[in-house]
């Protein structure tokens, strides 16, 4: 038997609008996937900025704990220089308003026909803000700063039991984080 050749095209028999529609269909497919590469693009971008600024606010909470915490410390007796770290369980927190939803079902009889009414009544309320450009928002109700995971605190005369205690009991009340999850510790280089 004997063997196909594979029969070669040229330009001529293809035709020139066939080529022009695959041309513009490849176009097209082209600018598609570009708008929706885009469009994942400025996604990624947004989470990354939306988590730089809650990095940094969470960053400035925690800075400035830190600096007062050991503005308070340096002034008790028996204490010198003090170092502090905080570490965070979650970041800021916004509560928001819900939304009220509401459903009632009423039935009435009536007796001398025998016949059954019901009605169903639903009743939503939702809270949003809006601004003049028509850009809206949830209420929010609250914000519920950080949650304190733990507190280091390095200072001079911690060597002294009294002062360690002192020093503990301080950040129990002031952060309301319990003992297991503060540590003092004596500086190095402290007499």
């Amino acid at each position: 038997m004997g063997e196909k050749v594979p029969k070669k095209m040229n330009l001529k028999e293809i035709g020139i609008e066939k080529i022009i529609l695959i041309a513009i269909a490849g176009i097209i497919l082209l600018l598609a996937n570009f708008s929706e590469w885009k469009n994942a693009i400025s996604e990624k971008t947004e989470k990354k900025e939306e988590k730089t600024v809650q990095t940094d606010q969470n960053d400035a909470y925690v800075s400035a704990l830190e600096n007062k915490l050991v503005h308070i410390l340096e002034n008790v007796d028996g204490v010198g220089r003090v170092e502090v770290m905080i570490t965070l369980k979650s970041s800021k927190e916004s509560v928001l308003n819900k939304d009220l939803s509401e459903e009632r079902q009423t039935e009435q009889e009536k007796n001398s026909d025998t016949q059954k009414t019901n009605k169903n009544e639903k009743r939503q309320e939702e809270t949003i803000l809006s601004d003049s450009v028509g850009n809206s928002a949830p209420y929010v109700v609250k914000e519920l700063e950080p949650e304190i995971a733990g507190i280091i605190i390095s200072c001079e005369g911690a060597e002294n039991k009294v002062v360690a205690a002192s020093v503990l009991e301080a950040a129990q009340v002031l952060f309301g984080v319990s003992a297991n999850h503060i540590k003092v510790l004596k500086m190095e280089g402290a007499k």
